[in-house]
């Protein structure tokens, strides 16, 4: 009996022990075999980033497992003046196909009115209202007439006559260009309807793509509208849009022309015989001119549908723009744009389970037979059998004497 509660007691401790060992192994978590992520909006303002934020979705063979919103407020880009009302779309979703991952995604942005659909090949926003959107503002308040650069090009006999009239005369055009800049309150306009880009990662498969409806670029000034960039409706992969802002150039220019002719008029009436009023405006028009020459270079660098592919996975930006360096000089505020950025793959496949090795069956053993017991101790010293023995081996011998009686009967 002492044998028996060992072995008990070291079997429990045993089992225990298992037990403890199990609940102390961490559980190896599956690794995605599909992914897919998607994030409306993304600024960059004078240096400060803004986002949407991002929805992904990913699945390993159990399940999707999602982080994030799929409809984000526009509250979240925080106080910023470039987007104040519309409607936001980030939507995603994996599966497994054949034990190998698939994903699509859909991200983008439209105006007020717009409806939110499910992630579909192409489109995941209706549109609504068009969006007006300020990109930047552009400050042209830090332009000045030089002395040396205004005098430049004239012949030695305007530049006698016009000394003495030189100091009231550049007075009067600094404050003739002051007016024009002031008033012109020169704006880029960034017209939408709704912009998105989706893609689709499967087996055999890897696609992407983006549309637009009712975009364009524009700049303000002083009240009038100049057409910088008119968007595709269905760009093809990486399609760049660049704009020069000579149009714009030539609308300031003319409407400095009429106040710088003013100008001269007021200063210049007295010597209107002797100084060349023609030569004094041109001189003046092309100091400016000079200035804003890096409004004639690419200000806005838009990029459609841009895409970066790899192995089992697809990047699709429907718009990326950036505001660039040339237009630093005239104090704008640097702004970087992408709209509508969704993510697909890369993807995987599940893995088979290892095949359990076959195991061979331990045959049972044979019971031996009983051993009957030829003497019995006397006595009680030593290890006695005690009443269980004695009981066991009454209980042989009867057993015996029956058989033996059968067998004579039988005889």
């Amino acid at each position: 009996m002492t044998t028996r509660r060992t072995a008990a007691r070291i079997a429990a401790a045993a089992t225990a022990g298992s037990l403890v060992l199990l609940t102390g192994t961490p559980a190896v978590a599956a690794e995605p075999v599909a992914r897919a992520s998607a994030t409306a909006l993304r600024l960059t303002i004078g240096g400060t980033p803004a986002d949407s934020g991002t929805y992904s979705v990913t699945n390993d063979g159990s399940g999707e497992k999602r982080e994030g919103s799929d409809s984000p407020a526009i509250s979240v880009l925080g106080g910023q003046d470039f987007l104040q009302a519309g409607t936001l779309a980030q939507k995603a979703r994996t599966q497994v196909e054949g034990r190998k991952g698939a994903s699509a995604a859909c991200s983008g942005l439209a105006g007020d009115g717009a409806v939110l659909v499910e992630v579909d090949e192409g489109s995941c926003l209706r549109p609504g209202d068009n969006l007006e959107l300020d990109a930047a503002n552009l400050d042209l308040s830090n332009l000045q007439l030089v002395r040396s650069d205004f005098l430049a090009g004239f012949d030695q006999q305007l530049q006698d006559a016009l000394r003495p009239v030189l100091d009231p005369l550049l007075a009067g055009l600094q404050t003739a260009l002051e007016q024009v800049l002031t008033s012109a309150d020169a704006a880029v306009v960034l017209d939408l309807g709704a912009v998105q880009a989706f893609c689709v990662a499967r087996p055999g498969e890897i696609s992407g793509g983006t549309t637009l409806a009712g975009a364009g670029a524009s700049l303000r000034l002083a009240g009038q509208e100049v057409d910088l960039l008119d968007l595709p409706a269905d760009p093809a992969p990486n399609t760049k849009l660049v704009t020069d802002l000579g149009a714009v150039l030539d609308l300031l220019l003319r409407a400095l022309r009429t106040q710088f002719r003013q100008a001269i008029d007021g200063v210049l009436g007295p010597l209107g015989q002797v100084v060349d009023q023609a030569e004094v405006l041109t001189s003046a028009l092309g100091t400016v001119g000079e200035q804003l020459a890096p409004l004639e270079e690419n200000v806005l660098d838009v990029t459609l549908n841009k895409q970066e592919r790899g192995r089992d996975r697809i990047d699709v930006t429907a718009l990326d723009l950036r505001l660039l360096p040339a237009a630093a000089s005239f104090g704008v505020e640097l702004l970087n744009v992408e709209i509508g950025h969704s993510s697909c793959g890369p993807n995987g496949r599940i893995q088979p389970d290892a095949p359990e090795e076959p195991t061979t069956p331990t045959p049972d053993p044979q019971p031996e037979e009983p051993q009957v017991p030829t003497s019995v101790p006397a006595g009680s010293g030593g290890a006695g059998l005690g009443t269980g023995g004695l009981l066991v081996i009454l209980l042989t011998a009867l057993g015996a004497g029956v058989v033996t009686t059968r067998r004579s009967l039988r005889g």
